[in-house]
């Protein structure tokens, strides 16, 4: 994004900002955003309720949704918010406080003797991931967090992020009306959409509420605010492997390889005689550690060795990335599924089986 702007710097004026580098005594009953990002800004008021959050991204790309110009825009939009709220406030109804080093898994690697220097975001993810299998209050519907708006079939504009730049044909969000060139202002529980991290909150509300079916959403079309419902289809949420690569939540979920290295460039592909656009990654490493050594323990059975170049898995070779392949096996597979995937080593082509394990 930069390191300011004038235009950034006047529209933050109005704010105390605060930097947070370690998550170990945030709330997490009150603060709650995409773990997965690298950046998070949530922009609140005193009394616990939060405006907005910015920061999200979209499946390609980490920084399309963030700019100087974007960020002071909705600055500037939230000081008119905060002080309209300040006239009818109403606070959010507060738990009490759980700072996030207090998560049990956490806990755990504390009392082991790792240390816990810092909390990052990601950690959370897998904190609360780990509590909630224990507990079997998981479900696979927390696999989609935060989904994309175009789960419900829009895109929107990087800049002004309310602004509706695509609606794709015969979906949710086609039939409930809405088109090219409409702002979104309200959408499920977000009382203001300004951002995509709005729009990606009151999705992933909804999505891990499985009661809700349909979603109210209010936006303007010709200066005119118009009012509709979003009809939630079964399976909304489920996102192509390739858009979910990027989630490092991934690695929470199973069943898994138990193996993983870099792809080959082009240059080492044409070495060995494929095409640039064919699946080619080098093993570096088989997973034989920790609670999850029986994943690389199946591998190495069925004849895996480190420095072998994995060339498909399960008869697929089209994967575009590394974190495409990891996505793809814990999103499209079934543990103790029958799985082929063929290596070459010392130019010799080689064909394993094993069963895939949890």
């Amino acid at each position: 994004m930069g390191r300011g702007s004038k235009e950034l710097d006047a529209a933050a004026e109005d704010y105390v900002a605060v930097r947070v580098t370690d998550m170990a005594k945030v709330d997490l009953s009150l603060i709650r955003f995409d773990f997965d990002l690298t950046l998070a800004i949530l922009l609140m008021h005193a009394d616990g309720t939060i405006y907005h959050r910015y920061g999200s991204r979209g499946p390609d790309s980490a920084d399309g949704y963030l700019s100087l110009a974007s960020l002071a825009r909705l600055l500037r939009a939230t000081v008119r918010e905060h002080r309209a709220y300040d006239r009818n406030p109403s606070p959010p109804r507060l738990d009490l406080p759980r700072p996030a080093i207090e998560l049990p898994a956490l806990q755990k690697k504390i009392v082991a003797g790792q240390a816990m220097d810092c909390v990052h975001c990601h950690m959370i993810n897998d904190a609360e991931h780990e509590v909630a299998v224990k507990q079997r209050s998981w479900s696979p519907r927390r696999v989609y967090v935060y989904p994309d708006p175009e789960r419900i079939g829009i895109s929107l504009d990087g800049d002004n992020q309310r602004l509706i730049t695509a609606v794709a044909a015969r979906s949710a969000a086609a039939t409930a009306g809405l088109r090219v060139g409409d702002e979104l202002t309200r959408l499920g529980v977000q009382r203001s959409v300004r951002t995509l991290g709005d729009v990606q909150w009151a999705l992933h509300d909804a999505n891990i509420h499985a009661g809700t079916r349909k979603l109210a959403v209010r936006y303007l079309r010709n200066g005119r605010e118009l009012a509709g419902t979003i009809a939630l289809r079964p399976g909304w949420m489920v996102a192509d492997p390739r858009d979910y690569a990027w989630r490092p939540y991934k690695y929470n979920l199973s069943p898994a390889p138990g193996f993983g290295g870099p792809m080959l460039d082009a240059r080492d592909k044409a070495k060995i005689g494929l095409a640039a656009d064919k699946f080619a990654m080098r093993v570096q490493y088989i997973v034989t550690w920790g609670p999850r050594a029986h994943r690389g323990r199946a591998a190495r059975k069925a004849g895996l060795r480190k420095g072998d170049i994995v060339l498909s898995f399960a008869g697929v070779d089209d994967f575009v990335s590394v974190t495409h392949f990891h996505a793809w096996v814990r999103l499209t597979r079934k543990a103790g599924e029958k799985v082929e995937f063929v290596t070459l080593r010392g130019g010799k082509r080689k064909t394993m089986r094993y069963v895939l394990p949890r």
